[in-house]
C-alpha cells in the first residue's frame, strides 16, 4: 500500500511539470540568486538526511504551512517523502537546482540504489519559493482553490474597527493565500474616494462594515468573538465548487501605473452579465499610520479599479494615478500588494448575486 501511494505521489509530482501556471516575479538581482541557491543547498541536504522517516520533519520546515501547487499541499508533501521509508530497499537521494526564473525554480529529484543499478525516481519538480524573514520556503502556485475576500469599511477615529482589523489580521495569519482582505478607508486621511463604494454596499455611513465574497454583513463585539464569528463565516466558503481560477499574474510597475495582466477561467455556468475583474492595490503594512487603539494599520486600500470580463482568457488591467493617492501617502509604500478577484456587480447592489467568486494576491516588493 505504502507504495503504491509513493508512486501516486510521483505521478501528481510529474503532472504539477507540465503546467505551466506560475506567477511571474520581476527577475530578482543576482544577490538573490545566491540566496536562492543557498536556500536550495540547504533543502538538498535534507533531502539527502530523509532516512529515518523523523527527518521528514526537517524537509517539512521548506515548505510554508499554506502550500498548494495545483492541489498539492503540505501534508500531501510530507507523505510523500514519508513513503520512501517504506520502500523495501536502500534508497540514495539528489536534489539538484536546475533554473530559476524570479522567484520560479526547477529542481530535479533522483533517487537510486546505492551501486546507481536502479533509477526508482528522476523528476523534475517545478515551485514557486516565496521570502521569508531571513531566508525562502517553497509556497506552490496556489492554483484550482476557492479562497475567500473580504472587504472591510475603516477609519483612524472608528472606535469599534480594532476589534475586527485585529481578527481579520489573525485570520490572515491562520490562513495565508487562503484569505485575502483590504481595508477601505472612510473620511480621513487615508481615503481615496471609498464613500461611493461604501453606499454602494448598502451601508448607511456605519462602521465597522464587512463584505465577505460580496455579501455584506455588519460584524461588531468584542474580541475573540469577533473573530470565531467571521472564522465561521468563511471556512464554508473555502469548500465550496471553484468556479472561477486566476493564475499567471505578471506585472509591471512605474511611477505612474501599475500594468498587469491575469489568465482567468471560468466555469460554463457562470455568467458573463455584470462580471468585472475587480484589481486593488494596497499598502500591507503601515508603521505611519494607526488606528483608534493606535496599533499599526495593515491592507490599507491604496487605489482600487474595475474592468469587465467578456470571457475566459488573458485579461490585461491597468492600475493608474499612482501619484494621486489619498492624503495620507506622499509616495507609493516601498511594500505593496496586489489583490485580483473577479465579482458580479450588480447596479443597484444585490447581496443575494454579487458573489465573489475567487481571489488572488501577488506582492511586489518596491524595497
Amino acid at each position: 500500500m505504502k507504495k503504491i501511494l509513493l508512486i501516486s505521489l510521483a505521478v501528481i509530482l510529474v503532472i504539477i511539470i507540465a503546467c505551466d501556471r506560475f506567477e511571474h516575479e520581476l527577475a530578482p538581482e543576482q544577490e538573490a540568486e545566491n540566496w536562492i541557491s543557498d536556500f536550495f543547498v540547504e533543502f538538498a541536504d535534507s533531502i539527502e538526511s530523509i532516512l529515518p522517516a523523523e527527518n521528514v520533519s526537517n524537509i517539512m520546515l521548506f515548505f510554508q504551512d499554506d502550500y498548494n501547487n495545483n492541489g498539492l499541499i503540505k501534508s500531501d508533501v510530507e507523505i510523500f517523502y514519508e513513503a520512501f521509508y517504506y520502500v523495501n530497499i536502500p534508497l540514495e537521494f539528489e536534489a539538484t537546482l536546475i533554473d530559476t526564473s524570479g522567484y520560479e525554480i526547477a529542481w530535479n529529484l533522483l533517487v537510486t540504489s546505492p551501486d546507481s543499478e536502479i533509477t526508482f525516481m528522476d523528476t523534475l519538480i517545478s515551485d514557486i519559493l516565496i521570502k521569508t524573514e531571513d531566508s525562502y520556503q517553497f509556497y506552490g502556485n496556489q492554483a484550482d482553490m476557492r479562497n475567500v475576500m473580504i472587504e472591510m469599511f475603516t477609519a483612524i477615529s472608528c472606535v469599534n474597527c480594532p476589534v475586527v482589523e485585529e481578527a481579520l489580521h489573525n485570520l490572515k495569519e491562520q490562513y495565508g493565500s487562503r484569505l485575502s482582505y483590504v481595508e477601505y478607508h472612510i473620511n480621513d486621511v487615508l481615503d481615496p474616494g471609498n464613500l461611493p463604494l461604501l453606499f454602494y454596499y448598502g451601508s448607511q455611513g456605519s462602521l465597522p462594515y464587512t463584505v465577505i465574497n460580496g455579501n455584506a454583513q455588519i460584524i461588531t463585539g468584542s474580541f475573540p468573538t469577533v473573530q470565531q464569528e467571521i472564522d465561521d463565516v468563511i471556512l464554508p466558503l473555502m469548500e465550496q465548487l471553484i468556479l472561477v481560477n486566476l493564475s499567471d499574474v505578471e506585472t509591471i510597475i512605474n511611477a505612474d501605473s501599475l500594468y498587469g495582466s491575469v489568465q482567468i477561467e471560468l466555469d460554463p455556468s457562470i455568467s458573463t452579465d455584470n462580471l468585472f475583474l475587480v484589481t486593488t492595490l494596497m499598502e500591507k503594512l503601515s508603521t505611519e499610520h494607526q488606528n483608534h487603539n493606535g496599533e499599526n494599520l495593515h491592507n490599507i486600500e491604496l487605489k482600487r479599479e474595475t474592468v469587465s470580463i467578456s470571457s475566459s482568457g488573458l485579461q490585461n488591467f491597468v492600475i493608474p494615478d499612482l501619484d494621486q493617492l489619498a492624503s495620507g501617502y506622499q509616495q507609493l509604500p516601498d511594500d505593496i500588494v496586489l489583490v485580483l478577484w473577479v465579482q458580479t456587480l450588480e447596479n443597484p447592489y444585490n447581496q443575494s448575486t454579487c458573489t465573489i467568486y475567487n481571489v488572488i494576491e501577488k506582492l511586489i516588493d518596491r524595497r
